[in-house]
């Protein structure tokens, strides 16, 4: 073979193998989102039998398939740190109710410190998808404004609940989350994508319950269509000012000692909270921008005159909006350590859950 023709192989060799890198490379940047959807809101948690030292996550997933990158903006809260429910800022009053359908009105309604404000934690890095999964490699962790190099690796399982709406479930990870549920569309994660209180109440729904939670140094997981559910619907009341709903359950399951002080008198308030209903009250916030909700129930037989203050039930939420932008339910954490001045850190509950139709 002749130089010129040596030399114009050659340059066909090079051009085709350039034009291959190319094409590979402009595959790597092209991988697409999970299930093709951007925007997640997702709660992780990292629970343990042997000590009281578990946590939540909850926050934004924003998957980038123009070049593999994943962002995770999210709250979180650790035993550790007691992390005391506080006020939201939004007081439940109803002034037009049937009787014996209003939960106890006048009542800061309580989410979980910092929920009020943007979230406190921030993670960076890449993402992979390969057979019904994706594989997230977390490389930066910025937490209170420390920022950390990081090596956090995990894997979800991609499936698709309905039309316009992806779901991940946690399947692996090298660190220490035992649960993730996420929920995921192309809808704005900004405020303007959120359903108001008004709509979260016109249609009767079930919000089936999925997730891990940790009470007692025991973990119990539920099983989305076999966990029970949330019903939410036009039972609700309104609060005036339409930011938040209020229901009363009946026959709800209160414990007695949860209520009642051992001891004299225990039978006869064992029995009042029979005689009066056995009720729980429920109290739903939208007193938040971007998706955020907050969550919060007691027991009546906890305070029979005014507003309950010690160990309610709290959970923030992060709605669920699909590709259509209609509502269809929450993922959240419950955030309710022991406030009662006597802290039993093993009383406490934490989980990490979804409630979705």
């Amino acid at each position: 073979m002749g130089r010129k023709r040596l030399r114009v192989f050659a340059i066909v060799v090079l051009s085709v193998l350039a034009s291959t890198l190319l094409v590979g490379a402009s595959q790597a940047r092209t991988v697409s989102a999970p299930s093709g959807k951007q925007n997640w809101v997702v709660s992780v948690g990292g629970f343990r039998t042997d000590a009281d030292r578990n946590y939540v996550r909850l926050g934004y997933l924003v998957f980038n398939p123009a070049d593999n990158t994943v962002a995770h903006n999210f709250w979180t809260w650790s035993q550790a740190g007691f992390p005391a429910p506080v006020d939201s800022g939004d007081v439940y009053y109803c002034g037009d109710w049937a009787p014996g359908t209003n939960p106890r009105n006048n009542c800061p309604i309580k989410t979980a410190p910092g929920f009020t404000g943007a979230p406190n934690g921030h993670f960076t890095g890449t993402y992979a998808e390969n057979s019904g999964q994706v594989a997230i490699n977390w490389t930066s962790s910025t937490v209170d404004g420390t920022t950390t190099a990081v090596n956090l690796t995990e894997t979800w399982a991609v499936s698709e609940t309905r039309p316009g709406l992806g779901r991940l479930q946690l399947v692996s990870d090298n660190y220490s989350i035992t649960s993730g549920i996420a929920y995921g569309s192309n809808a704005s994660l900004a405020q303007t994508s959120k359903a108001p209180m008004s709509s979260v109440r016109a249609t009767q729904r079930s919000y089936l319950l999925e997730g891990q939670g940790v009470n007692r140094r025991a973990i119990t997981n539920w099983t989305r269509g076999s966990s029970g559910a949330l019903g939410v619907g036009p039972g609700w009341n309104n609060c005036d000012d339409g930011s938040c709903l209020g229901f009363v359950q009946y026959d709800s399951g209160c414990a007695p000692t949860s209520c009642c002080p051992p001891g004299e008198g225990y039978e006869a308030c064992a029995k009042k909270i029979i005689d009066t209903g056995d009720r729980r009250f429920y109290y739903l916030s939208d007193a938040f921008g971007g998706r955020r909700n907050s969550y919060e129930f007691w027991c009546e037989c906890l305070s029979y005159n005014g507003c309950y203050l010690g160990n309610s039930h709290v959970r923030p939420l992060l709605q669920v909006i699909d590709d259509a932008g209609a509502f269809q339910g929450w993922v959240g954490a419950e955030v309710s350590p022991d406030r009662t001045g006597t802290r039993e850190p093993s009383g406490e509950y934490y989980s990490s859950f979804a409630l979705v139709a």
